[in-house]
Order: structure tokens, then C-alpha cells, then sequence
């Protein structure tokens, strides 16, 4: 499964591929369309906005594809005091409105939201799948140099 189509033309070259890689194997590739909740520059995903057009192109228009549902990723360490994750109220809320535009069965579209830090809250509020590959296999390092045998790039004027 792919839980990180984020666009039309992203699923049109999977689609793409996966037609010609499999084309002896009618076997379609699942996806997620991930959509961007919380705004932020640093993540990927659909403008909200954007959820039921891009959902209703895939079911139409690539026919290798067969949508699942949708994945976001969630504002990093919200206060679970202040309520609910917005990020994943505002998956929950396209879900019924992409399902009743498309008419979809509600149960039929999984949710991929939560990771190691948050997990547990978004299985409350209605997860399907949740990302916890930090819990299980530990904290990833983030070297700030470039790996051996490769230089770093310097610009200069």
C-alpha cells in the first residue's frame, strides 16, 4: 500500500507504472491520499480542499489504482488537555464529506493518522492504521553531515 499519493499527477505516474510493471497481473496497487491537516509548510499532502476532486479522479481515472483511504500526519505535540487533535477531527470530517460527495461507504475509508508519539489518541478518535516505526525500531538519527563518500555542496558567489 501507498498511503502518500498527494496529488493528480502523483497518482497518474504510479498508476502508470504500476500498470506496466503488473500488466500480466490485474492485481490494483491500494492507496491513501494524504492530505495536509495542520497547514504546515514542512509536511506533504492535499490542501483539504482538494480531497474529494483528487479522490473522485483516481476512482475514475486510474483504474490501476483502487483507493483506501486517507493518511495525514498531525501537528507534532499537541496538548492533549486542549481537546482532540484538530489535525485529525479535520481527516474525520473530509472522510464523511468525501464519502457523502462520492458516495462512498464511510466504513470502507480507513484512516492512517497517528504515529509512536500519538498513536493511542488517534485509535481513540477513529484511526485504521497508524505509523509507529520509531517505537519499534528507535528514534531516527538525523546526521547533520553528509554520509561518507559524499561531499556536501557549498554554494559561493
Amino acid at each position: 500500500m501507498v498511503e502518500t499519493i498527494n496529488s493528480v499527477k502523483l497518482a497518474d505516474k504510479v498508476n502508470g507504472s504500476w500498470h506496466r510493471l503488473r500488466a500480466a497481473n490485474p492485481q490494483r496497487l491500494k492507496i491513501m491520499v494524504q492530505i495536509n491537516t495542520s497547514g504546515e509548510e514542512s509536511k506533504h499532502g492535499l490542501p483539504p480542499e482538494e480531497t474529494v476532486n483528487t479522490v473522485k479522479y483516481i476512482i475514475s481515472r486510474c483504474p490501476a489504482l483502487h483507493f483506501v483511504g486517507l493518511m495525514t500526519i498531525g501537528r507534532y505535540g499537541h496538548d492533549l488537555t486542549e481537546g482532540p487533535n484538530p489535525d485529525f477531527q479535520m481527516l474525520l470530517s473530509h472522510r464523511r464529506e468525501l464519502c457523502e460527495s462520492l458516495q462512498l461507504p464511510l466504513e470502507e475509508v480507513e484512516l492512517s493518522m497517528g504515529m509512536s508519539t500519538d498513536f493511542e489518541h488517534a485509535i481513540e478518535v477513529g484511526s485504521t492504521n497508524v505509523r509507529v516505526g520509531s517505537t519499534i525500531f528507535g528514534e531516527r538519527e538525523y546526521p547533520n553531515t553528509p554520509s561518507p563518500g559524499k561531499k556536501s555542496k557549498v554554494m559561493t558567489e
